[in-house]
């Protein structure tokens, strides 16, 4: 690979302040401090192998601790310490039922541990690769890293990823023939790019956020598109989803509040646009009266429209309007205030209108309630409350056993003060 044009990817990756090179390798006292501290910890590993102590389950163990320690380190280090959570059923990694493999694992880090000579250690990992001790791969590079960082680089999915897509070269995950190919690999390209640091932590940072597509290069542009419009794709089926929760939640309250209608005695109307929707399975159009009662035919083609959207209406059997009730699960609650004030102006009735909102947007509605135009409205001030959505689905069937009319509403109904109406 070319010198300059590593260089150049190298200087420029070591300015992103937003990355691991400034975020994990230069500002961290964290990783300064984890070197002790996987160190102390190793030699506790050592020692309770030797002498009997290490149990037979990571949970509990001083190698543990070491993997807490070094799992600890930002999004790099973040899945290092399931490598070597026992796993019954396969029976990896055998380090914890094998007393054979326990003790080449504490011989290969004592060596590490206790060697001065950078080739004796690494002779010391060949000897343990060389056992094949099943579910011990390299992830022991991670604890490597932090005894000999000079040494041993760190080995994960996305390192791999980057190395893999800045040099072409294949890399397989968990082969520790491969793990000294990459080694070797990532040894070559610091010294062609003029060396990040003599710590491999540098430019296996650099390799991660290539590989996580943090740091887009030439080399991983077109997988980081592919991405980008994948993520795209997921967030608009999310949006999706959620805009569809939303409704079917629209549609289970205009529900109920139809059917706490019609068993008052009331007949109930639910929005003409409406009648097709359903709600755990029911069309809401058989729970509403077909049409509009006569009353409300005398009205202007515009005041019948308004009358017709109104999420949920109540009539007296002989088709005066009672009570009316806006769902505002997301949308404004101006817009429903607004037809509220617009239905008021058209019936000129003694009706009650009721805003039907989520718990969580309570301080909204008060705030609306209580705009200038309302509050000197009084008439329809006096006229208009709100009701939360867990307070209704809370007492539905109480409300439909229990009331006579619309006041069975009013242990539930709030004021524009906050103050419930009784």
């Amino acid at each position: 690979m070319d010198s300059t044009y590593l260089t150049d990817i190298f200087n420029q990756y070591m300015e992103k302040s937003s990355l691991l090179y400034q975020t994990w390798f230069i500002h961290s006292e964290e990783r300064l401090h984890a070197f002790g501290q996987v160190r102390k910890g190793s030699k506790r590993v050592v020692d309770t192998i030797r002498d009997g102590t290490f149990p037979r389950d990571l949970h509990g163990s001083a190698l543990e601790s070491v993997m807490d320690v070094i799992a600890a380190q930002t999004e790099i280090f973040k899945g290092a310490k399931h490598a070597f959570m026992w796993k019954p059923k396969l029976r990896i990694p055998d380090i914890y039922e094998n007393r054979d493999n326990q003790a080449a694992f504490a011989d290969m880090l004592a060596a590490v541990l206790q060697n001065g000579d950078g080739m004796k250690k690494l002779m010391a990992v060949n000897d343990l690769a060389n056992r094949k001790i099943k579910g011990l791969g390299p992830s022991v590079s991670n604890i490597l890293y932090f005894l000999e960082p000079t040494i041993f680089p760190p080995f994960n999915t996305k390192i791999v990823a980057g190395y893999k897509l800045l040099t072409h070269e294949n890399i397989r995950l968990g082969n520790w023939d491969d793990y000294f190919k990459l080694r070797d690999g990532i040894i070559r390209l610091n010294e062609q790019g003029g060396l990040f640091s003599k710590d491999l932590g540098a430019i296996s940072a650099f390799l991660f956020d290539i590989g996580a597509l943090r740091y887009v290069i030439p080399e991983n542009s077109e997988e980081y598109l592919i991405a980008e419009e994948q993520h795209s794709t997921k967030a608009q089926l999310e949006e999706l989803g959620r805009q569809q929760r939303q409704k079917d939640l629209h549609y289970r309250i205009q529900y109920m509040l139809a059917d706490i209608g019609n068993s008052l005695g009331y007949r109930s109307w639910i929005a003409s646009n409406d009648h097709n929707r359903t709600a755990g399975g029911k069309r809401l159009g058989n729970i509403s009266i077909p049409k509009l009662p006569a009353s409300i035919g005398a009205l202007s083609e515009h005041d019948r429209k308004i009358v017709g959207l109104i999420d949920v209406l109540w009539f007296t059997p002989d088709g005066r309007p009672v009570c009316a009730f806006e769902v505002e699960k997301s949308t404004s609650i101006m817009s429903g205030m607004n037809r509220m004030d617009d239905l008021y102006e058209s019936l000129k009735t003694d009706m009650m209108l009721y805003i039907v909102a989520p718990d969580n947007r309570e301080q909204e509605v008060l705030a609306q309630f209580n705009r200038p135009h309302y509050m000197h409205q009084h008439d329809l001030h006096d006229h208009i409350c709100y009701i939360l959505f867990e307070d209704l689905r809370e007492n539905y069937e109480s409300l439909k056993r229990f009331g006579h009319d619309f006041s069975i509403l009013g242990p539930i109904s709030h004021f524009a003060d906050g103050r419930l109406v009784s």
